[in-house]
Formats: structure tokens, sequence, C-alpha cells
């Protein structure tokens, strides 16, 4: 069983775009990954439009040289539903504001939002505040 989680960004508007990640949303592996790695607008962005996730990954897109698929996949790379199992109705979704995206969190352990250059994050089964995550919370 995978620990689920939903990873987001706080458009100019408030509305939300998210995705879903199936794999690995601990604070130890996703959370630590966006803070490292995802650190702008733009990039974050970019894993957006990979839309819903197997697994996130430091990197979003694979060396074409070399095979990607969900059974044979690059190190480091992110294993996307449309990308590498040619799924549909997978991509990012858009909410009207945090109270919505909140509520796409019904059944994953953990939400993510970027915001202002800033990653937060709450454990949806324990907290109904949002937390600022910071290096040491990904010590855990």
């Amino acid at each position: 069983m995978g620990t689920r989680s939903n990873i987001g960004i706080v458009n100019e508007d408030d509305s939300i775009t998210a995705i879903y990640c199936h794999w690995d949303g601990f604070l130890s592996y996703n959370g630590k990954i966006l803070l490292q790695h995802y650190t702008s607008t733009d990039i974050v962005n970019q894993l957006m439009l990979l839309g819903d996730l197997s697994s996130l990954n430091e990197k979003l897109y694979p060396d074409d040289s070399k095979p990607h698929t969900f059974q044979n996949q690059q190190e480091d790379v992110c294993v996307a539903y449309g990308r590498e199992r040619n799924e549909s109705d997978v991509g990012c979704k858009i909410f009207k504001d945090i109270s919505d995206f909140e509520k796409f969190g019904s059944g994953v352990d953990y939400q993510y939002l970027f915001e202002d250059g800033v990653w937060m994050y709450r454990n949806c089964n324990q907290d109904t505040e949002w937390k600022r995550l910071t290096a040491e919370d990904c010590e855990e």
C-alpha cells in the first residue's frame, strides 16, 4: 500500500493546480524531494503538467537515449500515469481555493502546497493546519 499524497501550487487567482502521487508521500521522501528539487514556480508548474504520479523523483524528464517505462524506470525520474502507463484522465486538477483542495485530500496521507516560493504541508490523518515544510521535518 502506498503512502498517498497530493501536490499542488497556488495560482495568482488563489485557485490551486494539483496532482495525486501514489508512492512515498512521507515527509522524509516526497517532502524532501519537493524541498530540495522543486524550488521555483516554473519547475512546480512543469511537475503539474505531468499529471498524476505513481512516484515523485528528483528529475521530471527521462534521458531520451535510454528506455523509461513503468516496468523499466530510469533512476531518479518521476513516473507519471499518463506518460509511462498511457492512462487517461490523469491530468492535473484545478481547485477553486484551498478549502476545495483540502477536500481532495480525502484518502491521502499528506498534502503539499507551493505558494510564493515556500512549501507547506499537512498530515491529513492528524493535522487541520498547514505547516511550513522545513529540512528538519524531512528527517522524520
